[in-house]
C-alpha cells in the first residue's frame, strides 16, 4: 500500500467509523405535544377532506394470489353516488360500476354482463363490512363516522410517532333484508393521525365477530384546492382470503360538473 492510497483508505475507514457511532445518537424520538380527545376529534373535523364532487384517475393493484394491475377514473358525487370505469393498463374499458346510497350496477364489458344489486355484493366480494358512506371516506382519506358520544380512547403511540384515536363503536346493520331485521353489532375503529399536519395516516377497522379487519395507509399529502388529499391508498383485508388493493391517484380535480353516465345495451344479460 503506497503513501496516498493509505492515506485515503484511513480516512474512509474514520468516515465510516464516525457515521456508524453518531447515527444512534442521531435518531431521536419525535416529541409530540399532548392533546385531549376532545381536541384530536376536533382536528379530525377541521381536517376533513370537504368537496361536492370529485373525478379523479388512479392506478390500481390488487393483491390475492396474484396481482392484477389496471388503471380506474373514478368520479363521485358527494353523498349521492360513485361512479367507476375500469381499464387495463393498455387498452379500452372492461368494467363500469355505479354506486349509489342503495344500489350498485356492475356493467362487465368483456362478458357482456351486469349485475344489479346492493352493498351485500361488495361485502361478499371483498369479505368486508362497508356501506356508502363509510366507501366514499375510504376514498378521499376521511374519518368513518366517528361519533362523539362514544368511548373513545386517545394516546401517543410511541412506536409510531402518531396520534391513537380507538373506539368499540356499536352499529345497526341489516340482518334480513326480507324480514328488515336489525341487529346491533360491535366494532372497533383505530384512527392514527400524523403530527405534522393532523391528517389521517392509518384506519384499522376490525370486525370481532366475523374476525376480519381492514386496515388503510393514506400517504402522498398533496394540496389541491387548499386541502390535503392523500395521493396513495392501500387497503389491506384480513378475512377467510387475504386482499391488498394499492391505489395511486395521478389527477385528481374538484367541484366541477361531473357525468354518470350508465347505460347497459340490450344485449347484455344480467346475472346474479
Amino acid at each position: 500500500m503506497n503513501k496516498i492510497t493509505g492515506v485515503k483508505y484511513f480516512i474512509i475507514v474514520f468516515l465510516l467509523s464516525w457515521v456508524a457511532c453518531k447515527t444512534p445518537e442521531e435518531v431521536t424520538k419525535v416529541k409530540l405535544e399532548h392533546y385531549s380527545t376532545k381536541e384530536l376529534l376536533d382536528f379530525i373535523d377541521q381536517n376533513t377532506f370537504d368537496f361536492n364532487s370529485l373525478s379523479a384517475k388512479a392506478e390500481i393493484d390488487v393483491v390475492d394470489e396474484k396481482t392484477t394491475s389496471f388503471k380506474v377514473h373514478v368520479r363521485i358525487q358527494k353523498d349521492s353516488a360513485i361512479w367507476v370505469s375500469i381499464t387495463p393498463l393498455l387498452g379500452i374499458e372492461m368494467a363500469r360500476a355505479l354506486i349509489t346510497q342503495d344500489s350498485i350496477i356492475f356493467m362487465n364489458r368483456v362478458k357482456s354482463e351486469y349485475f344489479k344489486g346492493d352493498f351485500s355484493y361488495i361485502n361478499k366480494t371483498f369479505n368486508v363490512d362497508l356501506d356508502y358512506d363509510m366507501l366514499q371516506a375510504l376514498l378521499v382519506g376521511n374519518s368513518i363516522d366517528f361519533e362523539k358520544n362514544e368511548k373513545i380512547r386517545t394516546s401517543i403511540d410511541r412506536k409510531k410517532d402518531l396520534y391513537f384515536i380507538g373506539t368499540e363503536k356499536k352499529r345497526k346493520v341489516k340482518k334480513d333484508l326480507r324480514k328488515d331485521k336489525e341487529k346491533i353489532k360491535e366494532q372497533t375503529q383505530i384512527i392514527w393521525l400524523s403530527p405534522e399536519n393532523m391528517k389521517i395516516v392509518e384506519l384499522l377497522l376490525h370486525d370481532p365477530e366475523r374476525d376480519q379487519s381492514l386496515h388503510s395507509t393514506f400517504s402522498d399529502y398533496q394540496l389541491i384546492d387548499e386541502q390535503l388529499f392523500p395521493h396513495k391508498l392501500q387497503f389491506s383485508i384480513e378475512a377467510k382470503k387475504n386482499l391488498t388493493i394499492s391505489v395511486n391517484y395521478n389527477k385528481v380535480t374538484l367541484n366541477k360538473e361531473l357525468s354518470f353516465s350508465f347505460k347497459i345495451p340490450s344485449k347484455y344479460e344480467q346475472v346474479q
